[in-house]
């Protein structure tokens, strides 16, 4: 069967539309204020936010795998389904079993397009002989999702202070735009050692093998959860970060906007950045200035202060292209987007796990206190890390004997 290298050259500026569509989060500076406005508490929201982790950890494998054999282009048209009935829920919902339905369709929208969208850029571009390109187009990508989110805090700001329901009501025709794209895509060939006959026992046996025979994706995992995991963390802290700095809550969306700039541009850009820097010193570099940021923020607080996070945005849009191609030359096409779920898997566990002690800390002790924690952990940590990576036990021990 031929492919029709129209249609694939097609599917990346349709892919670059999925991903401003789906960035369009108008709630984003509003949802904490819309869900106490009906009557939940603090607790309760937590709660929500509790579930929707847990169910999005749940579906990641399965959903990966169902992109794998079913068809990404299936995977993406299920998330604006999830996506659009969610905002719907949201739109008209007053309690909070509404707003439990919402947020498990939220999950299941996430879960879907985790490791789809990439896996779907990645072999259409293979399918065209530039999967070379991979970082400057999957760059291109984030940017233009990260833009979209800055764009959608101003919107949902100004749109939230007429009335809190009318940022979700905004969301629903761009979400049904979402499920009208994925329809137009063309799937490119990428199966080959999985039919859809295949069980998805089978398809982790696969992913398994090639996990624990590749010591170079097992770090790249483990790497990738502990940065993913320690600027969601920041991003809890921010708000609390600029009202403890004296910054006016007017001003909440802008900086908001500001931080998706950053993060969008350092996406953009990063492929040419990584080429002049090279693998090793790249890896390096993203886990001091996650540390430094969080020491500056913790040590530093004045008005303008904000500004440390801005090393938190440059380190997510630079990891997010960056260590999605390096694991991508790493794992065949077949479980391509397997693994990715499998790695949003780790990425959530470690959220999980460090999420809590970070509040503790900030409950128990101060914010600053928790901030200057999170710095140290996280320097020391990448320290081991990298050194594992780029020295591993055995290259170690031979330079040992031959001393």
């Amino acid at each position: 069967m031929e492919i029709d290298k129209g249609k694939l050259e097609n599917n990346i500026w349709k892919l670059y539309l999925y991903e401003t569509l789906y960035s369009l989060m108008f709630y984003t500076p509003i949802i904490v204020l819309f869900y106490q406005s009906n009557g939940l508490k603090l607790t309760q929201i937590m709660i929500l936010q509790s579930i929707s982790s847990i169910v999005w950890i749940l579906a990641e494998i399965p959903t990966g795998h169902f992109a794998d054999v079913i068809g990404r282009r299936k995977s993406l048209l299920l998330t604006g389904i999830f996506a659009t009935l969610a905002m719907t829920i949201y739109a008209f919902g007053n309690s909070f079993f509404y707003f439990l339905f919402a947020v498990l369709s939220w999950a299941l929208a996430g879960a879907f397009v985790s490791g789809a969208d990439s896996a779907f850029m990645y072999d259409n571009l293979k399918a065209l002989g530039r999967e070379h390109s991979y970082k400057k187009v999957w760059g291109n990508a984030t940017f233009f999702y990260l833009i979209g989110v800055a764009v959608a805090s101003i919107v949902g700001g100004f749109l939230g202070g007429h009335n809190l329901r009318y940022p979700f009501f905004a969301m629903i025709p761009f979400y049904l735009l979402l499920i009208l794209v994925s329809l137009s895509f063309y799937e490119p060939k990428h199966i080959s050692d999985l039919t859809t006959k295949n069980s998805i026992f089978n398809s982790l046996g696969l992913i398994k093998k090639a996990i624990f025979h590749n010591k170079e994706i097992r770090w790249l995992l483990i790497y990738s959860a502990i940065i993913t995991s320690a600027i969601s963390v920041s991003y809890w802290l921010y708000q609390p970060y600029l009202k403890l700095s004296g910054l006016s809550i007017v001003y909440f969306g802008l900086v908001f906007a500001s931080f998706n700039l950053i993060s969008a541009v350092s996406a953009k850009y990063s492929h040419i950045l990584e080429e002049k820097l090279g693998r090793k010193v790249s890896l390096a570099s993203l886990f001091i200035l996650t540390s430094l940021g969080y020491l500056l923020m913790g040590k530093i607080i004045f008005i303008f202060s904000f500004v440390f996070a801005f090393t938190f945005q440059f380190v997510s849009g630079f990891s997010s292209v960056v260590i999605s191609d390096y694991v991508h030359k790493e794992i065949d096409s077949s479980v391509r987007a397997t693994t990715f779920s499998i790695k949003s898997f780790i990425d959530h566990i470690f959220y999980v796990l460090m999420a809590p002690m970070v509040g503790w800390i900030v409950d128990v002790y101060t914010l600053p206190q928790a901030l200057m924690v999170m710095g140290v952990i996280v320097g020391v940590v990448g320290c081991i890390i990298i050194g594992a990576m780029m020295f591993p036990a055995k290259e170690f021990s031979n330079r040992k004997q031959s001393e």
